[in-house]
């Protein structure tokens, strides 16, 4: 039991002051207990608090959001292949059979003088216009037709594909092929994963009309009395691969009886094709909201540890932290 010192009341010492002249019992075990807990709860929180703690966690905080920045705009592929053609203008890299041609704007007219009517229209079409950027074919001595690989470059900022961006890929390119292919078909479109980035495939079909030599004539262009017009059953795989700012149309050709033969060389070139500059992780408006929300956050936390040397300097409180944001 507490006597008050005033009143004289007694009352239990859980009481911290008189609960009839409501003195304070200013040594009173409850008021003792309280300090004590004040004390406790001061000594556990001030190393917390010290500058040198918050300007550490803030310097490795620092470091962990500038790595996941440079993550975020460093994206990476798989390495080229050795002995791969790079194409350094448009960025790309890819590796063909040892016994394919490799051609380009610069060499692909002796090839098209030697092979005439033999050289892939697509192919020639392609480079007469500057079009395609290089391109890759199996040069068979006895056949009307040599399968090939070439590779076209757009200058395009392509969207994240998926399946509506398929549908509306196969439409476009579907509407393209007919008003050159007779009986064309689209066999199979779907979303593949090339040098780690998704990308959209389509596999067709048609008839492509093309003017050859005859048995027995010589000459690489042909006149009107040694050519003759042909129709060809031909098989397609038209790849759309993103890059940075570009898009890359990887088509392989053959005839249909030739395809099966050389699938697994269509598929391997395919394979070894490397993107040198990638498109962004992300879409536009998730890579501008992660940017600017890691950007934030690194400048406050810096702000931060500005503010806490600057109060260790001047031999003071340190200031205080900015408001969050």
């Amino acid at each position: 039991m507490t006597t008050c010192p005033k009143c004289g009341n007694e009352q239990p010492d859980v009481f911290s002051q008189c609960q009839k002249c409501r003195f304070i019992f200013p040594s009173s075990p409850a008021n003792q207990t309280k300090r004590f807990a004040r004390s406790a709860t001061s000594s556990a929180s001030g190393p917390l608090a010290h500058p040198a703690v918050v300007i550490l966690g803030a310097l490795f905080v620092s470091i962990l959001l500038g790595f996941a920045l440079w993550w975020l705009n460093s994206p990476e592929g798989l390495p080229p292949l050795e002995g791969s053609y790079e194409n350094a203008a448009n960025r790309f890299s890819m590796l063909a059979p040892p016994d394919w041609v490799v051609l380009t704007s610069e060499n692909y007219q002796e090839l098209f003088d030697k092979m005439g009517s033999r050289f892939p229209k697509m192919l020639r079409d392609g480079f007469s216009a500057q079009q395609t950027e290089v391109g890759f074919i199996k040069v068979l001595e006895n056949a009307d037709f040599s399968p090939s690989v070439n590779v076209v470059v757009m200058k395009t900022e392509m969207p994240e594909l998926n399946e509506e961006q398929l549908a509306e890929g196969a439409k476009v390119l579907s509407e393209g092929f007919r008003r050159m292919l007779d009986n064309y078909r689209m066999e199979r479109s779907e979303l593949i994963t090339i040098d780690e980035l998704t990308s959209a495939q389509f596999t067709s079909r048609g008839s492509l009309k093309m003017r050859v030599e005859r048995a027995g004539t010589e000459g690489s262009s042909g006149g009107s009395g040694s050519s003759e017009l042909r129709s060809f059953e031909m098989q397609f795989a038209q790849t759309l691969v993103p890059g940075k700012g570009r898009a890359y149309i990887i088509t392989s050709s053959a005839l249909i009886d030739q395809y099966p033969e050389y699938r697994k060389r269509f598929d391997g070139i395919l394979d070894s094709f490397r993107v040198l500059q990638r498109p962004s992780r992300f879409g536009s408006i998730t890579m501008g909201a992660l940017n600017g929300g890691l950007a934030s956050a690194m400048a406050y936390l810096l702000f931060t540890v500005l503010m806490q040397i600057v109060g260790l300097f001047k031999n003071e409180e340190p200031l205080p932290a900015p408001p969050p944001l």
